[in-house]
């Protein structure tokens, strides 16, 4: 039995790893070749052992292969070859057509007096081909992401130009406003005493008003989902709305604990309507209650009074732009705030016990941060 085949049978514990294996000698002959590289290579191992490796593989005939090589004849250290600057170490072709990207060590192995050089070949074609793919979409989505960010710049400036027009228009028209009811009052005072005369100027005069205060109103509607949405303290915003409205006759309990709610800048203009709402149209209101709870899905945070309460036909007509005895935004803008971070709202409360307003808030756009113990 020739030395080649001896050493065959010697190694043949590595001829199933899914790995190719392949074993040489100082003069670079082929001792052994593993299953796994005879079916990359399509070479069997009777076709190659005891045969020069370099004679074979001509790739690999250079001083930078050679040289690392060497050294582990004499016991020196392993040598590596990278899948990024050697990726065909031993070319073999998958099905596609497509040469197997590898990654390469060759390890000193003693044999007896001597040492052998192991070359274990890696197929790493899936990783290096998950590994493009991920940075091709990381590339994509830096793009993305950097024309998303140019265009949310733009539509900024051209918010913030829109604003500035809309400020100066408005300022504009309210002057001009000013003007007509200057004339209007004039007016008034110089015509005759005609009622049919003085009806006119005064339905003139309401409507100048009318315009006047949608005008007012407008102001706020402009920062509508200008800024980004960020989280805020609900205790903080109703105390805040209480000491703007409520007088000492009206009593408010909170049962919010730390409760955080990511919305609009604006919310506070929310919870402002709320208790202002409770306020003026509740009728005899004592008290103002606001509480929460968590259910499967998200939470609920709920302002509601002792007062008249609201009329099943109202309901939904309290949501809609200009309804209500004072015109203007109100509960409207409440709603369309709160839209944009995914709240909705809605009125519950029984006719004659009382309004009670619910804000179902997704669980994402809320948190209740740990209050430290003293």
């Amino acid at each position: 039995m020739s030395e080649p085949e001896c050493l065959y049978k010697n190694w043949a514990l590595f001829d199933p790893l899914p790995v190719g294996v392949v074993v040489l000698d100082r003069e670079y002959r082929v001792h052994f070749w593993n299953r796994c590289i005879a079916e990359w290579t399509a070479i069997p191992p009777a076709a190659i052992m005891g045969t020069d490796f370099f004679e074979r593989f001509k790739n690999l005939d250079r001083h930078r292969y050679r040289a690392r090589i060497d050294q582990v004849f004499s016991g020196g250290p392993a040598a590596f070859f990278s899948s990024q600057f050697h990726p065909h170490f031993i070319p073999s072709r998958l099905g596609n057509g497509a040469l197997r990207v590898q990654t390469t060590s060759v390890v000193p192995v003693q044999d007896g007096d001597r040492f052998l050089a192991m070359i274990v070949i890696e197929d790493v074609t899936d990783l290096v081909g998950q590994v493009r793919a991920y940075r091709e979409m990381k590339t994509i989505a830096e793009k993305e992401l950097e024309e998303r960010t140019k265009t949310q710049e733009a539509l900024h400036i051209a918010n913030a130009k829109l604003n500035m027009v809309s400020d100066i228009t408005r300022h504009d028209i309210l002057t001009q406003i000013t003007v007509i009811s200057g004339y209007l009052y004039l007016l008034d005072e110089i015509l005759p005493d005609d009622p049919v005369l003085k009806h006119y100027v005064h339905k003139i005069q309401n409507a100048s008003k009318i315009i006047e205060k949608f005008l007012v109103m407008t102001r706020e509607y402009d920062q509508f989902g200008v800024k980004a949405p960020v989280w805020q303290d609900v205790t903080s915003e109703v105390h805040k709305a209480a000491g703007m409205i409520l007088t000492g006759s009206i009593r408010i309990e909170i049962n919010t604990g730390a409760l955080e709610v990511f919305a609009d800048p604006m919310f506070e203009k929310v919870i402002y309507n709320l208790i202002k709402n409770a306020y003026f149209h509740g009728k005899k209101v004592t008290k103002i209650h606001v509480d929460f709870i968590e259910q499967d899905t998200h939470g609920v945070l709920t302002i509601e009074d002792d007062g008249a309460g609201v009329p099943p036909e109202q309901k939904q007509k309290i949501f809609e732009k200009g309804f209500g005895i004072n015109i203007g935004l109100g509960l409207f803008l409440s709603r369309e705030i709160l839209t944009l971070t995914g709240i909705t709202i809605q009125e519950t409360g029984m006719p004659g016990s009382g309004a009670r307003f619910e804000l179902m808030i997704p669980k994402a756009m809320y948190r209740l941060p740990k209050v430290s113990a003293v």
